[in-house]
């Protein structure tokens, strides 16, 4: 460093000063062609020219430093005046000197507060100043906005904006602005391009999403689907849109997705999740979390730093838990958007993973409702049916979810529009139609077009006209996009395109930390080439925020541009270096990267370490899983298992176990069985008594859900032997769950001492916890048994423990069956209650076996109390198919249901349909036998009208009875063939069928099953309306035991046990106990009320009066069925009216 020439810094007065920085560019060449004596005399003469203009300007030389010198300026005017003074006077004596000798100079200019001492002048604001002149050009001046700021624009001054540069020991991004002035560069150089390329066309797309805007900031938003192929401007006419509603008032949010492998599930949705973060003020983010930060903060970690109070996300099967995170994202954007409109682009969705396109799916369902506007681009050419856009993109167009606005290439106007938009004058009409020609109207070939021609100086003159010896036929455009990227990466620097090559292997976006790591770059080259590639517009800055520095390619096209010009050995080697580097600059928290590690480690070839990948495979399941992104771990387990050593067994149980969850998750219940089953064999083999139990109350559950008892029951054989005699929690999960699968059997005792065993081992263990877990199955258990009271008492009981253990899955399936069992116990409005606080929490639970039987209960309420059949037939259509969304095999109970809203209504043909279907579907096990009789019952009031048409139609049904038979095996299929024979016969095969089954109806003096009361129910009507009045009555001492559990009236025939008690006591001549029973069942259907029981207690209590025919009898049957007609009518029950009209016949 050269000794200063001028005053010291203590000579400066204090205050803000302005620093000026010089520099000659190609010093080293200087010297080597002239030698250091030759190079020095002319940097001693360029020198005195600087000195010059600084004296003239009134500025203070500080130091010179190699080539340049540092000198400050009281006045900013005259700092930036002197810079031009330079460079003029530099221009002039360059051409006074042969070409080898001519200097080119950079400055740089900064204003701040400095710290003097020792003479010398230091601070960020001089080494800031320093870093700018860093990034001038030869014959460029470049200022900090500080500088324009103060100075202005003048008539003697013009600044042109450069963009944002990143200077080296400043953590944030610098605006930095040329100083134009007016003497030519000695060498021309293309203009510099527009930070941002102006936005031109569109105006039909813009008015209609303007339209949805004005419409979304009234409260009804949409989600509209923008296709198009690659560069035609589907995210620049969604970023257009966002500056607009940021200027409306609205929260503007961009999330992308991406092509690369190892991307996080959800991406775009977690990028918008970070951009709410670094724009909402922190009482509103959290007010938009609301109750459902927990499960956001899975998608989003980093919340729990900022709001600790977020509590845990319950513990729920997996398979759950994506629908809890989905209403919690849902209610997330919906709380944000009643705050503050909202727009969100979801971009390049046609990359999107499964779960991200079930996330958008589950989101539309009611964005109607919302004040929040979602934009999804797309490329709709080359659609791969394959990707989880195309099947999600047709049902949500079908269900009129979304709307869809294809984007085209633009006409030769939209082309010169275009290029007069980026050149800022008119164009030349024979370049518009030579570069519409080559790129058809792609707006972004387009733009590269532009760019490559402009950078090799073949359309702009130094000045940025177009130049006046232009000619069309030697512009050698390239033939495609990627040519034209080819060919703008060229002119890099060397380093240059292996830094960016190195950001492409990372992915579409890139932190610059990790590419600092990977590249092995100085920082300074780093630093230029990032700056290099932001001015030509390859890559941007992806968020402006603190933190990390974090960018994206500007096109896809670029970066593979990029990669393509790899070879297959080198790519290899990049991603393990890519993946090391990972490990090295995130070593403190590895497990976010998880997927990007596998990824690199998957692709480096000969160098991947197998243990490793397997490792990061498993944690990027984990993750996925945690997410609920079942696709996501299933494709990451399926990965790691034909990785996984040989020579260790329990990590590949362990992967087994986790496909497993991650199939079941999925709905695929047999392979995650297939898989458990696997696993459980290496776990037995290895003595993990830990790893048995648990694997063994997971399958056992599913397998009880699916009513397949007998695999159960072996299953949970193998386990508890495994488990020993010691009390344990395991052993105790495991107990209860056997318990409720040798109860679903039909095994009272057996499972009753086996629950009892496992109250007992967690009050030994003293966790209450288990405790609720334990009770929540012992109150399914008693409900097998219509024990009603014993089922209220243990589910509110086991509720209470659940809820102050934050167990709300086992919590809502407790209350489910509390609320199931109190409509049986005429406590509807206790039912109904529960019920309607419980149906948000289950559906944000996403519980499919409390919302069956939510499901059921209010379809009961709402029938017993309106006597409305229509809803009752909804309802067991929403039954049906939630249990065949769910793989639930009670599909049949419910078309039950179905048949006898159809039974009710009249629709007999209807109802024969729905009751013969149900039959052949019945399962086995505590239900078995409510479908069956209901389809005796049917039979019994049908079979005069119908023989002659069931005969006709046995040819129809016939396949149906067979595949019954075929798929049933055991009990279903017997009774599939017992069907098939009762349909094409008469009365006799009625009874021969009632004969065969009466072995399932209940016992005196012990527990029966659910089903076999209810098929007491059927039973005893359909052989009163056969007329068997002998068969009926013999079930008198049965019928008085239904409500011995507290049960008043029965499901699904909503028929009270008072009323079978009456009609199985008249059946008998038992007059007085049989008018007793219907007495009360008058009381009950009024006071309870059950509606459509009101005629039908009327009807049997008339037909038991006029069989009596004591005197009084006949008047008073008459007033029961006129009533009742009434009744039916009012109800809509034509053909029970006919019944009813007929008895009056009789009296």
């Amino acid at each position: 460093m050269g000794a200063a020439t001028g005053v010291t810094a203590q000579d400066q007065p204090e205050g803000i000063i302005t620093v000026l920085f010089t520099d000659i560019v190609g010093s080293a060449a200087l010297k080597t062609a002239h030698g250091d004596d030759g190079a020095q005399d002319l940097v001693r003469a360029h020198f005195d020219l600087l000195r010059q203009q600084i004296d003239t300007h009134r500025g203070r030389e500080i130091k010179t430093l190699g080539d340049g010198l540092m000198a400050t300026f009281v006045s900013p005017r005259n700092a930036v005046s002197c810079a031009i003074g330079m460079q003029r006077a530099l221009a002039d004596g360059n051409r006074a000197r042969p070409d080898d000798q001519r200097l080119q100079l950079r400055v740089g200019l900064n204003s701040g507060e400095a710290i003097r001492e020792d003479g010398d002048l230091f601070g960020s604001t001089v080494d800031a100043a320093a870093r700018i002149c860093a990034k001038a050009a030869g014959g460029q001046i470049l200022t900090s906005e500080t500088v324009r700021g103060v100075v202005g624009a003048t008539k003697d001054i013009q600044f042109a904006d450069r963009g944002r540069f990143r200077l080296k020991g400043f953590p944030d991004r610098w605006r930095l602005v040329e100083v134009v002035w007016q003497e030519k560069a000695p060498a021309p150089r293309a203009p510099v391009l527009a930070e941002r390329t102006p936005f031109v066309g569109r105006e039909v797309e813009r008015a209609e999403l303007r339209r949805l805007l004005e419409q979304a900031i009234g409260g009804h938003g949409a989600l509209v689907m923008i296709g198009g192929e690659p560069g035609v401007g589907k995210t620049r006419l969604c970023q257009e849109l966002m500056a607009e509603a940021r200027q409306r008032g609205m929260t503007a949010m961009i999330g992308h997705c991406y092509e690369v492998e190892g991307a996080p599930p959800y991406i775009p949705f977690v990028e918008i999740l970070e951009a709410a973060a670094r724009m909402f003020p922190l009482d509103a983010l959290r007010n938009a979390l609301g109750d459902h930060a927990p499960e956001v903060a899975r998608l989003m970690p980093e919340l729990r730093h900022v709001f600790p109070d977020i509590r845990e996300p319950p513990q729920l099967p997996p398979e759950q838990e994506r629908r809890y995170l989905f209403n919690g994202m849902r209610e997330f954007i919906a709380r944000s958007g009643r705050a503050q409109p909202l727009l969100l682009i979801l971009d390049d969705l046609h990359w999107a993973d499964d779960a991200t396109m079930l996330l958008v799916q589950h989101v539309a369902q009611e964005l109607h409702e919302m004040p929040v506007l979602v934009l999804a681009t797309y490329r709709d050419v080359e659609l791969n049916v394959a990707r989880p856009l195309a099947n999600a993109l047709e049902q949500l167009v079908r269900q009129r979810l979304a709307q869809r606005h294809p984007l085209k290439r633009f006409s030769e106007a939209g082309v010169e529009a275009m290029l007069r938009a980026l050149s800022g004058q008119e164009p030349p009409g024979p370049l518009v139609g030579a570069i519409y020609s080559e790129t058809e109207g792609n707006p972004f070939f387009v733009e590269e077009v532009f760019k490559h021609l402009s950078e090799e100086g073949k359309l702009l003159d130094p000045e940025g006209r177009w130049r006046s010896d232009l000619h069309i036929d030697e512009l050698d455009v390239p033939e495609g996009i990627r040519l034209v990227i080819g060919r703008r990466l060229e002119r890099l620097s060397e380093e240059g395109r292996k830094i960016l090559t190195a950001a492409a292997m990372i992915g579409r976006g890139f932190s610059f930390d990790l590419l600092s790591a990977i590249s092995g770059a100085g920082e300074d080259a780093l630093l230029d080439a990032v700056d290099g590639a932001e001015r030509a517009h390859l890559i941007a800055a992806a968020s402006e925020g603190p933190g990390e520095a974090r960018f994206t390619f500007a096109h896809e096209l670029i970066r593979q541009t990029l990669v393509s010009g790899v070879s297959l050995p080198r790519r290899q080697r990049l991603h393990l270096r890519v993946a090391e580097a990972i490990e090295r600059v995130y070593e403190a928290d590895l497990e976010p990267h998880a997927a990007d590690l596998a990824y690199h480690h998957l692709h480096a070839g000969a160098a991947m370490e197998a243990q490793k990948t397997v490792r990061y495979l498993w944690l990027a399941g984990e993750r996925a899983q945690a997410a609920g992104a079942f696709e996501e771990a299933l494709r990451h387990y399926e990965k790691a298992i034909p990785l996984q050593p040989a020579g260790e067994p329990r990590g590949l149980a362990e992967l087994w176990f986790k496909r497993g969850l991650a199939r079941r998750s999925l709905g695929r219940s047999d392979e995650a069985l297939a898989d458990w089953r696997k696993a459980l064999a290496v776990y037995e083999k290895l003595g993990d008594i830990e790893a048995v139990g648990r694997i063994c109350s997971d399958i056992v559950i599913q397998l009880a859900w699916r009513a397949r008892y007998v695999e159960a029951l072996e299953i949970s054989q193998r386990g508890l032997s495994a488990l020993g005699e010691g009390a344990s929690a395991d052993r105790c999960r495991l107990l209860a769950v056997s318990g409720q699968v040798l109860s679903g059997a039909g095994s009272y005792a057996p499972a009753d001492s086996m629950i009892a065993q496992a109250i007992a081992m967690a009050q030994e263990l003293g966790d209450q916890g288990l405790l609720g877990y334990v009770l929540t199955w012992n109150s399914r258990h008693r409900m097998y048994y219509m024990q009603d009271h014993e089922v209220v008492e243990t589910g509110l009981r086991a509720a209470e423990l659940l809820r102050s253990e934050g167990n709300l899955w086992d919590l809502a399936e407790a209350l489910a069956f509390t609320g199931h069992a109190l409509v049986h116990l005429g406590r509807f409005e206790e039912a109904t209650q529960i019920c309607r606080e419980l149906e948000p929490q289950v559906n944000r639970l996403g519980h499919p076996g409390a919302l069956m039987m939510i499901t059921a209960t209010m379809a009961k309420h709402e029938v017993f109390t309106t006597g409305d059949l229509d809803r009752w037939v909804e309802r067991g259509r929403e039954g049906i198919q939630l249990c065949l969304e769910a793989g639930f095999p009670w599909v049949s109970h419910f078309r039950t249901c179905v048949g006898l809203g159809y039974f009710w209504r009249g629709r007999w043909e209807e109802a024969a349909k729905q009751f013969e279907e149900a039959a052949a579907q019945e399962p086995p096990g505590f239900m078995a036998g409510v479908d069956w009789s209901s389809l005796f019952l049917f039979r019994a009031y049908t079979q005069p009208a119908l023989a002659r048409s069931m005969l006709r139609q046995k040819r129809r049904r016939l396949p149906l009875l067979l595949d019954g038979l075929r798929r049933g095996g055991g009990l279903q299929g017997v009774k599939a063939l017992r069907l098939l024979r009762a349909s094409i016969g008469g009365r006799e095969s009625h009874l021969a069928l009632l004969r065969q089954q009466m072995g399932d109806l209940p016992k005196p003096g012990r527990a029966n099953t659910f089903g076999a009361w209810i098929m007491m129910v059927g039973v005893v009507e359909g052989l009163l309306a056969l007329g068997e009045q002998k068969e009926a009555a013999r079930l008198y001492p049965v019928a008085l035991q239904a409500g011995n559990g507290g049960a008043v009236v029965s499901w699904p025939n909503s028929r009270l046990f008072e009323t079978v008690a009456g009609m199985a006591a008249a059946a008998g001549r038992q007059w007085e106990k049989a008018e007793k029973h219907y007495e009360a069942a008058l009381r009950q259907a009024h006071e309870l009320p059950i509606v459509i029981e009101q005629p039908e207690v009327r009807r049997w209590y008339g037909r038991m009066l006029i069989d009596r025919d004591w005197p009084g009898d006949r008047d008073k049957a008459f007033r029961l069925l006129t009533e009742a007609v009434a009744m039916y009518k009012k109800i809509g029950m034509p053909k029970h009216v006919e019944m009813a009209e007929r008895m009056l016949h009789d009296v």
